[in-house]
């Protein structure tokens, strides 16, 4: 029932801090489609003003939408030059009813 394997995709842009932000984006783990499945996301930000950031985080169970269904995500960076950022936003929409 649950053989088939999905994953979706991610991107954005973090928040502001110290006059900079940073761009984001992968792909997620994964995982079989069932009711409250929730995928894996980890990677690291675009290197702005010479550092960069890791981050990891699980997403929230998947959101029913118009042709399939996304998941909302949000975590905190790593701390790197006195500083961290935020990130958050939905995956792509994954479809294969």
């Amino acid at each position: 029932m649950y053989e088939k394997l999905h994953l979706h995709e991610f991107d954005g842009i973090t928040n502001k801090v110290f006059m900079h932000e940073h761009k984001y984006a992968g792909t997620s783990s994964k995982n079989p489609d069932f009711d409250g499945h929730t995928h894996y996301f980890s990677g690291y930000v675009e290197d702005v003003k010479d550092h960069i950031h890791y981050y990891s985080l699980i997403t929230g169970s998947g959101i029913k939408v118009e042709g399939g269904h996304v998941h909302y995500y949000q975590c905190f960076t790593t701390f790197n030059k006195r500083h961290y950022h935020i990130m958050w936003g939905y995956s792509s929409i994954y479809s294969d009813y």
